[in-house]
């Protein structure tokens, strides 16, 4: 348990916002070995995403806690659960109303869970004035959404799964200044998925190729490291790619109630990745839970990439991500 920052709940709370911004990860968190606690079974890598990102403000409401998106009333038991967690880690304070601006679509594969629980637990840390470092931080949002615990660091994080709650937490993940990487976002759908990421996990560990993925994704982890540091952007998009690519095997393989995230449009760009890579065109292809394609390159390499897929699928969004910062406060 985090030590007690927070005693006084006869304050009043003021508004108090905060940025976190998405993270994709190319050594990919699917599975937890704590549901409780929300511990992975292995660690990850993510880089942090300039162009998505979620801004979270708090205030005071009164006797329950609220939650608005986007201007729109939604359901609150997530939120409300979460809130509690922070509620026993840090000492009481009133109900909230958590007003989010989404600058991602929800549940579809982006992250933005990890974005959203990142700046709401720095919004309610900030407001009842918390001081805690970002490793803390880290801690609490992953009991929110695990890949939060990644959202505080600028450009690459690493999250380190850990033996319990006081050892699995996010850091960053020293990379060279500058790093020419960029993200091509295909974005095949911004609907809900149908199955949610913890359903998925909870499949995904039945399939009897699951300890080989965990086993593989630690030697993996390892040379991702490695390649970011030598700034070798073919090298970290191949191992992203393998690692991505055998997390989704794990869904077609599961024991109970194999699925997959995949559309035909997926397969169509994941066709077009292998058909620009026998060109000469650096790019390797990630995927979290959802259909879209995130599609790893050099920043020189984008635009190039961004025209085949207009010719080639033109009914698709496509945008650029690029390398991004960590937590921020308004």
């Amino acid at each position: 348990m985090i030590s007690l920052y927070y005693l006084n709940t006869e304050s009043k709370l003021m508004t108090s916002t905060a940025t976190a911004h998405t993270n994709i990860a190319f050594i990919k968190y699917w599975g937890k070995k704590d549901t409780l606690f929300n511990l992975p079974t292995t660690s990850s890598i993510s880089l942090t995403l300039n162009e998505f990102y979620t801004k979270t403000s708090v205030t005071q409401s009164g006797e329950t806690d609220q939650l608005i998106i986007n201007d729109t009333p939604a359901d609150s038991r997530r939120i409300h659960h979460f809130l509690n967690i922070l509620r026993e880690n840090l000492g009481d304070f009133p109900a909230l109303t958590v007003n989010s601006h989404n600058h991602v679509p929800t549940s579809a594969g982006l992250a933005s869970s990890a974005s959203a629980f990142a700046s709401l637990t720095a919004a309610v840390t900030k407001d009842i004035g918390a001081d805690l470092s970002l490793s803390q931080l880290s801690r609490l949002a992953r009991r929110g959404s695990g890949s939060a615990s990644r959202s505080f660091y600028d450009h690459f994080a690493i999250w380190h799964e850990g033996i319990d709650d006081q050892s699995s937490f996010a850091e960053s993940l020293n990379a060279p200044a500058n790093l020419p990487i960029a993200l091509v976002v295909a974005e095949i759908s911004s609907s809900a998925k149908k199955i949610g990421s913890t359903e998925g996990m909870n499949r995904a560990m039945t399939s009897p190729n699951y300890g080989t993925w965990v086993k593989n994704s630690a030697d993996q982890l390892i040379d991702m490291k490695r390649a970011i540091e030598n700034v070798d952007i073919e090298k970290i998009g191949a191992i992203a790619e393998a690692n991505a690519l055998s997390m989704h095997a794990l869904n077609l393989t599961a024991k109970r109630q194999p699925f997959t995230y995949f559309t035909s449009e997926t397969q169509q760009v994941l066709a077009l990745v292998r058909r620009l890579r026998k060109q000469g065109i650096l790019a390797f292809a990630t995927l979290d839970a959802g259909p879209n394609v995130k599609i790893i390159t050099h920043l020189e390499s984008a635009q190039q990439i961004i025209k085949e897929l207009n010719i080639t699928m033109p009914d698709i969004s496509v945008k650029i991500a690029t390398s991004g910062p960590g937590i921020s406060y308004d």
